[in-house]
């Protein structure tokens, strides 16, 4: 063999192997194929259908990184029973004492402050309260996790390939409701090797209008509103494999924003679960706002 052309053939297949697709890459998944891998990972069937309600908490730290800055440290607890759900989440300050979202099977809900408003996140949940109805929001650390309860929420589901963030290969579905508005856009993110639930993404705008003011000429852009969750920490309670930390983020830009001063905001909370129950009794009262 010509020494040259062994060496080219050499490098030729280190080439090939450099570019060769990752294990997601080879195989196309179906969106059916997708959700039972997912579930798998969650837990034998078993285990999933021994539990129809949780308790978790842990401290949580929000931090303000955009309209505002600083940190605050304080204690969250998320209670599920079937399809209901509140996540709270409380802190030592008079002017944001408390952020409180529920779903009570039928309504969905979140608190106001002495101010009057409502906190951004609850803002966002307010108007697109699809993420708390549909058993989205807290993602597989809720018992009403949507990809559970498919059958009863019959959604929209649209796989839509692999997608890289932070430099992770992952998984993206569409998930649209069945019925209700469809203004929001939702796509959850699994890890393209274990099929955990990693992020969850929630995005709608608000249109350019004109202003309300002496000058009705004024006119205001459209404001953005994201609300993005992501998972991390998986370890097995109850032969369920459940994140122990869950962060929330609420980024809004634009000029139409009604809180923050009018500026672009970006916020978020972290909670580090350390203690999950299956067993804990819940009470129905809880589910609502008081």
């Amino acid at each position: 063999m010509i020494p040259g052309i062994r060496a080219f053939g050499v490098v030729a297949f280190g080439a090939l192997a450099l570019w060769s697709p990752s294990p997601a890459q080879q195989k196309k998944l179906t969106t059916e194929e997708l959700v039972s891998r997912h579930l798998d990972a969650l837990g034998s069937k078993e285990s999933r259908a021994a539990v129809t309600r949780r308790v978790v908490s842990g401290p949580v730290k929000h931090v303000i990184r955009l309209a505002g800055a600083g940190v605050l440290n304080g204690g969250a607890a998320m209670l599920s029973s079937g399809s209901m759900f509140r996540y709270t989440m409380k802190f030592p300050n008079p002017e944001y004492p408390k952020d409180e979202m529920v779903f009570d099977g039928e309504r969905a809900d979140t608190n106001i402050l002495a101010n009057g408003r409502r906190t951004s996140v609850g803002q966002f949940l307010t108007q697109q309260s699809l993420p708390l109805k549909e058993g989205l929001l807290g993602g597989v650390l809720s018992s009403a996790w949507a990809l559970g309860r498919l059958e009863q929420l019959q959604p929209r589901l649209d796989y839509r390939g692999i997608k890289k963030i932070d430099g992770r290969e992952m998984y993206s579905l569409g998930y649209r409701a069945r019925k209700g508005s469809s203004d929001l856009k939702v796509n959850l993110y699994f890890d393209s090797a274990s099929f955990r639930h990693l992020r969850t993404e929630y995005a709608f705008e608000i249109a350019a209008h004109l202003g309300n003011g002496p000058n009705d000429s004024i006119r205001n852009d459209e404001t953005h509103f994201l609300l993005v969750e992501e998972f991390d920490d998986f370890r097995v309670v109850d032969g369920w494999t459940l994140p122990y930390k869950y962060k929330l983020q609420v980024e809004v830009t634009g000029s139409g924003i009604s809180f923050g001063g009018g500026q672009s905001v970006l916020m978020d909370w972290t909670l580090t679960v350390d203690q999950v129950s299956h067993k804990a009794a819940v009470d129905e009262a809880v589910f609502k706002i008081r």
